[in-house]
């Protein structure tokens, strides 16, 4: 993916997002449910990267939104990732943080099997990321209709690792050109 919009997050933010997600993970007793703690904890701090930077990126085009932040607490407690408005109208954002192994070999964006069986927490639009030590790059968006239809029929695979099940997206169903007119859409502040 050679378009993409980027943001550099500072080392001393990853060490503290670092600190917030280790906390997270035993305050939440993951340990004790026997789930694979330092993946988990590399999980959050890969995702609240790219949540700054998306910030930030917000930020420096002057866009109104709200954002989720950090939170401690079931998934269920959690909002969105982000809130934008687009023609007056609240529209949320999910970031879907991904390993470099998944954009350059596999080509692909898993996607929690959990929230597209029970319908829960689906944004309006999702947007495919990625960070490596703190260059975080943003490659395109999809829509939460077709993210439906386009895990509809998906195979449901297994990570050991996360110790959880994934549908998968073809990473070509991420548009770089919707997601910059998506920012063109957003309201200003």
């Amino acid at each position: 993916m050679n378009n993409y919009l980027q943001h550099q997050v500072p080392q001393d933010q990853i060490n503290f997002f670092r600190k917030q997600a280790e906390q997270k993970i035993a305050s939440e007793g993951w340990a004790k449910q026997g789930r694979n703690v330092d993946v988990k904890v590399n999980n959050f701090v890969h995702c609240w990267v790219t949540e700054e930077a998306f910030k930030q990126i917000l930020i420096e085009k002057k866009v109104w939104f709200r954002n989720r932040g950090l939170y401690f607490g079931d998934s269920q407690g959690a909002g969105a990732d982000f809130t934008v408005k687009i023609d007056g109208k609240e529209t949320t954002i999910g970031l879907r943080s991904v390993a470099r192994e998944s954009l350059n070999k596999w080509k692909q964006v898993a996607y929690p099997d959990d929230r597209i069986r029970l319908g829960e927490k689906i944004a309006d639009y999702h947007i495919v990321c990625n960070h490596d030590q703190g260059d975080s790059k943003f490659f395109g968006i999809i829509s939460r209709e077709d993210l439906l239809e386009a895990v509809a029929d998906g195979r449901r695979l297994y990570s050991k690792n996360n110790q959880e099940y994934f549908r998968v997206i073809p990473l070509e169903f991420f548009s770089y050109e919707k997601l910059i007119s998506l920012f063109e859409n957003m309201e200003k502040i």
